[in-house]
């Protein structure tokens, strides 16, 4: 479910339109999903949210700190369990996917008591989570007391630099948290850049109409980076679980193997996304903000004769 502005429609009239669509998009999952398709309603209305989270942050500056606060726990805390619940389910991907990586060095092993301990797991959250606290109904709840105040919150002045100051916050965090992981890549820090750098995604693939070529030439970059510090850290939490609750998961000499495949996997994620970073992140965020707001300027105006009833767009 992509998010773009449209060129024929003022900036307020963009956001309250992203962000309806998002939350409209996210009550389809949650008011409907049957047995076989809740991991796939846990994985959309997740992402429904981190985008409207991702649009709250491109217009903070031109909104009340209380109504920026308010909407953005108010979206965190209905996404986190079902959290609890993604994370359960990549635990079995990602152990696959180990496994796949480095195949011709655990022939012989096939891990069956991880996996299966895994699974019990997963089954366990779902329970929990989906069937006990009935997640789906409080998240769907949430939203429709959300979808009241959009009007309340996002009456947004129509200037160009609404969005280069909130592009260009974000823009700062996330080469700020790649500068800290560079410096010491722990799981803490890795994490807070890759929530950055996904925050940065979608804010690109909103803009992306007003430099179709760049922004999604950024817009893939981000998104990569993203999956590459994603990947990462399910490591790290898959490897967490195995070190403080071992004898759920067989033998021990299955767990120290996985654990060493985990480490040497994670730092070859790492190496990957800080090169892709330094590259990334060469601009400074007022050179990054400036060329953008330049291309919003011509974007506007080519767009200016297209208008039926909207009020021009200032550039700044």
């Amino acid at each position: 479910m992509s998010i773009e502005l449209k060129p024929d429609e003022s900036l307020r009239k963009g956001v309250r339109r992203m962000v309806r669509k998002q939350m409209e998009g996210a009550l389809e999952y949650l008011d409907g999903p049957n047995k076989g398709s809740r991991d796939e309603a846990v994985h959309e209305v997740r992402k429904c949210f981190k985008k409207i989270r991702a649009l709250l942050r491109l217009v903070r500056f031109a909104i009340t700190a209380k109504s920026y606060r308010g909407e953005n726990i108010c979206f965190r805390d209905a996404a986190r369990p079902l959290k609890e619940v993604r994370d359960a389910k990549i635990f079995l991907e990602t152990l696959d996917q180990l496994i796949e990586h480095f195949k011709e060095h655990v022939v012989g092993r096939s891990f069956g008591d991880v996996r299966k301990a895994l699974q019990e797991n997963l089954r366990g959250v779902r329970k929990r989570v989906l069937d006990e606290q009935n997640a789906f109904a409080v998240a769907a709840e949430t939203v429709r007391q959300a979808l009241g105040r959009i009007k309340s919150w996002a009456d947004v002045p129509n200037k160009g630099a609404v969005v280069s100051e909130g592009l260009e916050g974000v823009y700062r965090q996330a080469r700020d948290a790649h500068g800290a992981a560079a410096d010491e890549p722990t799981v803490e820090r890795l994490h807070e850049w890759r929530k950055q750098a996904k925050y940065l995604r979608y804010q690109l693939e909103i803009l992306r109409p007003i430099w179709p070529e760049r922004m999604e030439e950024l817009a893939n970059e981000a998104d990569r980076m993203g999956d590459l510090l994603g990947d990462d850290h399910d490591l790290a939490l898959l490897r967490q679980m195995l070190t403080e609750d071992g004898e759920r998961f067989g033998e021990e000499s299955d767990r120290e193997v996985l654990s060493a495949l985990i480490e040497q996997r994670r730092a070859e994620l790492e190496q990957e996304a800080l090169l892709l970073g330094r590259r990334f992140f060469q601009d400074s965020p007022r050179d990054f903000a400036r060329r953008l707001k330049g291309h919003w300027k011509a974007w506007r105006a080519q767009a200016e004769p297209k208008q039926t009833g909207e009020p021009r767009l200032a550039g700044a």
